[in-house]
């Protein structure tokens, strides 16, 4: 059986996270989580920037593993590594034909892939995780963030 290496990103900005409908390919009509193929010799990170310049013309940043997944197809299988990840930039629209800002609880008002729930769910860990990380670091008994 053929096995792909991918990697993916969710670029969260002010507590949203950017998904964006493929154009072309198997993955066609579908939003996901943008990325692509890691090419030999290449790391995770490595391929994540590659694929985020080639596909939006972005610089990315702060990528951080978020959780692995696998999804056996009639042809391979298909290991997956999905990163978060920051950019001061947006980004250009090359391969794919619409960008949506949401939240995870709301991802699945598109077209997003079910086999990916998981990643979704690791990803309203995190950002809940941040959110709290936020708050509680925002307040001290002299009512001063923290150094």
């Amino acid at each position: 059986m053929k096995t792909v290496d991918v990697v993916c990103g969710a670029l969260i900005r002010n507590g949203k996270v950017m998904i964006a409908r493929r154009v072309s390919d198997v993955s066609g009509g579908w939003y996901e989580f943008p990325g692509g193929k890691v090419e030999p010799g290449e790391t995770g990170p490595e391929a994540l920037k590659r694929e985020w310049q080639e596909e939006l013309g972005m610089e990315i940043t702060d990528i951080q593993w978020l959780a692995d997944g696998e999804d056996r197809q009639p042809d391979g299988l298909i290991r997956l590594r999905c990163y978060t990840c920051t950019s001061p930039q947006d980004p250009e629209l090359r391969v794919h034909d619409d960008m949506v800002w949401t939240t995870p609880d709301h991802i699945y008002d598109w077209h997003f892939f079910e086999s990916d729930r998981h990643l979704v769910e690791a990803l309203k860990r995190k950002m809940e995780g941040d959110a709290l990380h936020r708050q509680t670091g925002q307040q001290s008994d002299t009512g001063q963030q923290p150094e």
